[in-house]
């Protein structure tokens, strides 16, 4: 009986053992997706913002006409207008006149679908009704969707590079009316001050690109489907980065989305 005790606690000190020898940090592996790890809050969300995603692509000709409207309606909302550049169709797929620059992703290609985008440029509001594809529809569309959406929530944000590669995010949204809907969030990275290669009027030319989607999105996170006004709702979540991003000029995009019709609620972002 002595034997067996005596090996029992020889086996149990050589386990104890064994778990010392692991660093901290060797523990704390983070989970991709909603996590327990939070950073502060930084961006106070105060007012209704709409979001615009910009289908283009780097072979497009016409497509730098539109992205100039959008940067003029981005400078006119001071932050009320988030726009995302998604390269997605014929135009986007790279080759050697871009030097096989690829901002094709497979979320990009999804939403392309989804909502039937044919031409170029394009884009949708609050993922709304039908991609716009005439530029000189935007202004009035953007100012429009801004007039007439209401103001139902605040997302508030914070966001930090973890351990060099993964983006840590915490969001905090301020309910402000009663609303009785599944809602998720959904979260993605976008990139700008990329140097590449574009058509610009059928001539290829040096051209930065701005706000462009990358991978690894985070697809309709639940939220709730019943929300009374003075809720407040905090969620942390961790985003799968890239050593292809440029962290510093990376930025981080949440909204609210309506999971029965896909309608974008609120939106905001935040720079890394």
């Amino acid at each position: 009986m002595r034997k067996i005790f005596n090996t029992i606690l020889v086996i149990g000190s050589l386990l104890f053992a064994s778990c010392e020898n692991y660093d901290e940090d060797e523990r704390l592996i983070p989970v991709i997706g909603e996590t327990d790890l939070t950073t502060p809050i930084t961006n106070q969300q105060s007012e209704q913002a709409i979001l615009v995603e910009d289908f283009t692509g780097w072979n497009c000709p016409n497509c730098p006409g539109g992205t100039e409207v959008l940067e003029t309606e981005m400078t006119k909302y001071q932050g009320r207008l988030i726009v995302s550049a998604i390269h997605t169709g014929s135009f986007a797929r790279p080759s050697h006149e871009n030097n096989n620059l690829d901002f094709r992703t497979p979320y990009g290609d999804e939403l392309k679908q989804t909502f039937n985008v044919t031409s170029y440029p394009a884009i949708l509001i609050n993922r709304q009704a039908t991609a716009i594809s005439s530029i000189g529809d935007w202004s009035a569309k953007i100012a429009e969707k801004m007039a007439n959406t209401p103001h139902q929530f605040n997302i508030s944000l914070g966001a930090e590079i973890y351990e060099g590669k993964n983006i840590l995010v915490s969001t905090k949204i301020d309910v402000l009316s009663a609303i009785n809907s599944e809602l998720s969030l959904t979260l993605y990275v976008t990139e700008s001050g990329i140097e590449g290669i574009q058509n610009v009027a059928s001539e290829i030319l040096p051209y930065t690109f701005k706000h462009v989607l990358r991978e690894n999105p985070l697809k309709d996170m639940p939220l709730a489907n019943s929300f009374k006004q003075g809720d407040v709702i905090e969620k942390n979540y961790m985003i799968t980065g890239s050593d292809l991003w440029v962290k510093d000029n990376c930025a981080v995009v949440v909204m609210i989305t309506d999971n029965a019709t896909g309608e974008v609620l609120q939106v905001n972002e935040i720079e890394l």
